[in-house]
């Protein structure tokens, strides 16, 4: 297993409070003798709080539901540009590295924003993969420990 987390912080005002939003990506991965990918699921967990400008709490959801638990309640389906939701985009991408070593993964093509540009991924993965790479990287370092 690989995480990353990523934390933005946006400052308190006296006329809005502040937030803090931060994003768990994981990645369980499963590998052959050759190193091959035979098994992977990528997830992510959002959590979010505020806070006033004295420091004080405020809103805080401490047992978030994961993207993959959330399913279609997430809601990207209705803006996504393919009509998929995350968990099923996520699903593309982890059929589409089964048979492959970690580094082919690795160096998949994406654009500057991080989104796959694989003809095979296009149609089916939109998102940013950024995260989600840098999970498996680390799910692979501690498959070889």
């Amino acid at each position: 297993v690989g995480t990353v987390t990523t934390v933005s912080v946006t400052p308190a005002t006296v006329e809005k409070a502040g937030s803090v939003d931060t994003y768990t990506y994981i990645c369980a991965l499963t590998l052959d003798a050759e190193g091959k990918i035979v098994g992977v699921d990528f997830d992510a967990l959002q959590t979010k709080g505020t806070f006033d400008t004295t420091g004080a709490a405020g809103e805080f959801n401490a047992a978030p539901l994961s993207k993959n638990e959330i399913k279609d309640g997430y809601g990207m389906k209705a803006i996504s540009p393919i009509g998929l939701e995350w968990y099923e985009q996520m699903n593309a991408l982890e059929v589409w590295c089964i048979g492959k070593t970690v580094d082919e993964v690795l160096a998949m093509n994406l654009d500057e924003s991080g989104h796959p540009t694989d003809a095979d991924l296009v149609s089916s993965c939109t998102v940013h993969i950024n995260d989600q790479l840098v999970s498996l990287k680390k799910a692979a370092e501690a498959c070889a420990q």
